[in-house]
Parts: structure tokens; C-alpha cells; sequence
């Protein structure tokens, strides 16, 4: 059976390639871990996400927890859910988000939340390899998924969902973690949208 999650949008009321011939914009990720998580998933993470939008004129950076480092470009804030790791038992959990951004007054704010436990549930419905190496391979793979479609709404600016790719409102296990995902020219229109309207 296919278990389908989507993302969503908690509101609040009050690698590098050169795009058009200009140099891409940096985008540093700062990841805030809340429990335990694995080194290699994290690198597979970056790495993943990072070559989905490196044709969008984003060229993605990251750095594990707090830093009193000044970076030029863009910051988003990454809190990273739950166990980020495929050791130990299977985990057990109810359909639910896989990643949320926030927004307030229609503004997607540069935070957001990558649901850990959920991600490893959905994933382990597909035929995930035996050893716990590749498994956290496979588990960064997917979080790198859906970090990078949370990054495309924060971009871009965008609460708003493509068809398909990784802006689709849902994903598959096998979408997860299988073959390649990637942005649809509507969604790298987008997000060189968004950064010319931030100033880059």
C-alpha cells in the first residue's frame, strides 16, 4: 500500500550552478535537531536538496545548530523533529504532515519543521536495504525531498502546490526515496521570482 503525506503551513496571524549568467543566491539552512539523528542522513539531506534547487538560482548551504556567524544571503531556520535516524526499532505513526513552513499574513516566514518520525515511518513501506548505513542513506534522501519543497514555498514565497515534482502537495514513499525528483520549470520561475522580488 502507497501511504501519501502531505505538507502543510503552520499560520500565524499578527551546490552551486549559475542561473541567467548571474552568480546563484546563498541560502544557508541552520539545523536545530530536537532528539537524536545521523550524521550520514543529515549529509545526504543537504546533498539531496541541495541538487534539486541548484538550478533555480539558489545554491544551498548548511550548518548543524546555533552559530553566532554572520552569513551573507539567506538564513532559514530548520527544526529538525523526532528522530532523525534509521537505528534502533520501526517507529509507529499516524498520517500526518511530513514538513510544514509558517506564515504570517500571507508571508511564508524563513522557518521550518521536518517531521522525522513521520518521514522514517512513511519510508519504511518501501524496500528499504537491509543495512543501517544505506537505510540512513535512503532516510536523507527523503528529508532532503522534503526540505527542498519546503524551501521552494519559503523561495518563492508561496503557499501554492505544482502538480508535480517535489512542489506536489503530497509524496509517495517511492517518490521519497526512489529515482530522481526534481522542479518543474513553473517552480524554478518561481523561486527566481521570489529572490528578484527579496532583492536576492
Amino acid at each position: 500500500m502507497t501511504h501519501y503525506v502531505s505538507c502543510v503551513f503552520s499560520v500565524v496571524f499578527c551546490s552551486a550552478s549559475v542561473w541567467a549568467g548571474s552568480p546563484p543566491t546563498p541560502v544557508t539552512a541552520v539545523l536545530m535537531p530536537d532528539g537524536r539523528y545521523s550524521p550520514m542522513a543529515i549529509r545526504e539531506m543537504g546533498q539531496e536538496a541541495a541538487g534539486i534547487l541548484k538550478h533555480s538560482g539558489v545554491s544551498l548551504r548548511w550548518r548543524l545548530g546555533p552559530s553566532i556567524q554572520v552569513s551573507n544571503g539567506r538564513l532559514v531556520v530548520v527544526r529538525l523533529r523526532g528522530r532523525c535516524e534509521m537505528d534502533g526499532p520501526s517507529v509507529v505513526t499516524k498520517p500526518g504532515a511530513l514538513g510544514w513552513s509558517h506564515a504570517v499574513n500571507g508571508t511564508i516566514l524563513p522557518f521550518t519543521d521536518l517531521a522525522c518520525d513521520s518521514i522514517r515511518g512513511t519510508i519504511e513501506s518501501a524496500d528499504l536495504p537491509q543495512s543501517h548505513v544505506q537505510a540512513n542513506v535512503m532516510l536523507g534522501r527523503a528529508m532532503g525531498r522534503v526540505l527542498a519543497h519546503e524551501l521552494y514555498h519559503i523561495v518563492a514565497d508561496t503557499a501554492e502546490h505544482g502538480g508535480e515534482g517535489v512542489s506536489q502537495s503530497a509524496l509517495s514513499a517511492r517518490e521519497l526515496t526512489s529515482g530522481q525528483l526534481e522542479l518543474q520549470p513553473s517552480d524554478v520561475e518561481a523561486i527566481q521570482s521570489g529572490l528578484r522580488q527579496s532583492g536576492r
